[in-house]
């Protein structure tokens, strides 16, 4: 594979709704990587309006960076299966095909979440040396009982969580990972089963093996700057997971950041008054963005998500802690929900 040390290629998955958290995140990774002689950052649209891919435009052009908007296609006429919708796959799905949306001519890409946050330079992670991995990724901690109950997997299997992929686009072309990634889910569809992960599930269960562990500074999440490393490890209760320096190492110098949703995180990281430990990083940024000036972000959550997510805060943590063990590994399961994305 042939890939340039500064000259670094993005994709992102946006809403509409999500383009200010897309714009914030593409925001830090240009202010914290202007030493890069290119980064070429492509969009799979998932219907965002031309007043933001305006704005998104707006901030490419004053960082002297390219901006590739791609039309998400529509997962029933792509694998001509009426089953697979944006409600079966996922809004994100288009993870699942980036072998092939992506241009012929890019052979490696970074993959970021719209609400993860790059806070430092890229070029270690850009430069990891792949071997034959398609795919490499950092350990979201899922837990032993987790994997078995709700993904079907060993309880020692590799689950990397899909706010970041470094990803080898030869590899993935050549192997052709996206029919791969569709006779699992034919598989799964024809025995009348749902995605409980969507594509983080799928890449999970097909790459296997396959797929490359990095270090958890380049997708730290928010469940390892809530919680103490013990606190983790009994909330989680994980397998092969990181030691206590490499997640200590991410904590002080973390190069991406990922704001995912947590049951002891009140309110999102672009909420107004937010307790989320990345809140002061996001406004940060957002500063720097059209949106600047904008009314603070509404998250879609219920009155009921709301007074549970409080309510977990009227406890003491570590009872918090062992009754969402227990919510996490013997009532979850049970329940014919898709999970979010804690």
């Amino acid at each position: 594979m042939i890939y340039l040390p500064d000259v670094i290629n993005v994709v992102y998955c946006s809403s509409n709704f999500f383009s200010e958290v897309c714009a914030v995140s593409m925001t830090s990774l240009f202010e914290n990587n202007k030493h890069l002689k290119e980064i070429n950052v492509y969009i799979i649209d998932d219907g965002i309006c031309k007043e933001n891919k305006d704005r998104i435009q707006q901030i490419s052009e004053r960082y002297e960076r390219n901006v590739y908007f791609l039309t998400m296609p529509d997962p029933s006429i792509f694998f001509s299966d009426n089953r697979f919708t944006i409600k079966t796959l996922g809004h994100t799905y288009a993870r699942m095909i980036l072998g092939d949306v992506i241009p012929e001519n890019v052979e490696r890409i970074i993959s970021l979440d719209s609400d993860t946050i790059v806070l430092n330079k890229i070029d270690e992670l850009w430069s990891t040396e792949m071997g034959e991995h398609p795919i490499a990724g950092v350990d979201d901690c899922m837990g032993k009982v987790a994997l078995v109950k709700t993904q079907h997997l060993k309880e020692n299997s590799i689950h990397c969580n899909a706010g970041m992929y470094l990803i080898d686009l030869s590899v993935w072309r050549k192997e052709n990972w996206t029919k791969q990634f569709y006779r699992y889910i034919k598989r799964i569809f024809d025995k009348g089963i749902a995605l409980g992960g969507y594509e983080e599930e799928v890449i999970t269960k097909v790459v296997g093996e396959r797929m490359m562990i990095l270090p958890p500074k380049f997708n730290l999440m928010t469940l390892e700057q809530v919680f103490t490393y013990e606190e983790l490890l009994r909330f989680r209760e994980p397998l092969n997971y990181y030691t206590r320096e490499q997640i200590e190492e991410a904590r002080r110098e973390p190069v991406i950041t990922h704001t995912t949703n947590f049951f002891y995180v009140r309110k999102r990281v672009y909420e107004e008054g937010s307790d989320h430990p990345m809140r002061v990083q996001y406004e940060k940024y957002r500063a720097l963005t059209p949106w600047k000036n904008d009314p603070p972000m509404m998250a879609n959550s219920t009155l009921k998500q709301r007074l549970q997510k409080n309510i977990w805060h009227m406890m003491p943590k570590a009872m918090a802690i062992t009754i969402g063990n227990f919510v996490r590994n013997e009532i979850r399961p049970r329940l014919e929900k898709k999970r979010d994305d804690e």
